[in-house]
């Protein structure tokens, strides 16, 4: 990452990193995931599956080292509701509770409308029984800050 766009990302509260390139890969991806976990600037690694419904599958990865890396990092993993996506699978969500992994609760929305897909989200949280003092929608305002200044501080050191 370039300096002026690590700068530009400092700017900003909270950060999600997606993986938007060579999404029909059939390889394992793990490495390419604990490198986008370990990128200091991002907060958030968001549809992790990068699944589509009827369009493609999603990347294979080592899921509890991933999920591990997240928790370890102290980052959260996106369940995107978006009807099209529902990523992260039930099977995979079970696996990142496991772990230990922060999650974040997200729509992957590009209209209005779509921002009612948090409440899939939510539901497979709950099915999955991630506890709520994970999911990073649930701090208030002083703890989401403190966590995110808790990261970059890391990234410091």
């Amino acid at each position: 990452m370039t300096n002026m766009a690590s700068c530009a990302l400092l700017k900003l509260d909270l950060v999600l990193g997606c993986l938007h390139s060579a999404l029909r890969r059939v390889d394992d991806q793990t490495a390419r995931y604990i490198g986008a976990l370990n990128n200091p600037e991002i907060h958030v690694l968001g549809h992790p599956q990068t699944r589509i419904y009827n369009h493609r599958e999603g990347l294979k990865a080592d899921w509890h080292e991933v999920f591990a890396e997240a928790a370890r990092l102290d980052k959260a993993v996106e369940i995107d509701g978006y009807a099209d996506r529902r990523d992260l699978r039930y099977s995979l969500l079970k696996i990142a509770n496991e772990e230990g992994a922060r999650i974040s609760l997200g729509t992957d929305a590009h209209h209005p409308w779509q921002l009612a897909y948090i409440e899939l989200s939510l539901s497979a949280a709950i099915l999955a029984q991630i506890p709520p003092e994970r999911i990073i929608n649930f701090m208030t305002l002083p703890q989401l800050t403190n966590w995110i200044g808790g990261l970059r501080s890391k990234k410091m050191r």
